[in-house]
């Protein structure tokens, strides 16, 4: 599969029973339409709200200047959505529910609109993105400050 950013080819990696598509050019990953909630589950096993494909699907496109992309499974232009509970994680949604393409960085800032704090993130997202995609939501929050 072809980066939807930079046009590399993308690698599937696995994670504790999910397939995503990394790049490992411009670092972005790709979620398939379900893969996203179960990375975001809560402690009862439940997907937070704002993940859920039919929910992505209906929110309102952002205003924003970057350029469209394609959808890496059906070529057609993906729409750009702020997802999350404040709604301020831009990333790039396929029309068809194919899935999403996160830019680097992206994935811990959903994270931290998630949970709001580190000690309310689930272990799996923590070793996800400090071991799968080498980010640190700790050092990145210190940034932030």
């Amino acid at each position: 599969m072809r980066c939807p950013a930079c046009k590399s080819t993308m690698f599937v990696m696995e994670y504790d029973g999910l397939e995503l598509d990394d790049c490992p050019s411009c670092e972005g990953v790709w979620f398939d339409a379900d893969e996203l909630g179960l990375l975001f589950t809560d402690s009862e096993g439940d997907v937070h709200p704002e993940l859920v494909p039919d929910v992505v699907e209906n929110l309102t496109d952002a205003v924003t200047d970057e350029k469209a992309r394609r959808c890496p499974h059906c070529n057609k232009h993906m729409r750009k959505v702020n997802i999350g509970p404040r709604r301020r994680v831009l990333v790039d949604a396929c029309p068809r529910g194919h899935g999403l393409f996160f830019d680097p960085g992206e994935v811990a800032d959903l994270a931290r609109d998630l949970a709001y704090d580190n000690d309310n993130l689930p272990s799996r997202v923590l070793t996800f993105l400090g071991g799968v995609l080498g980010g640190d939501l700790a050092t990145d929050q210190s940034e932030e400050s």
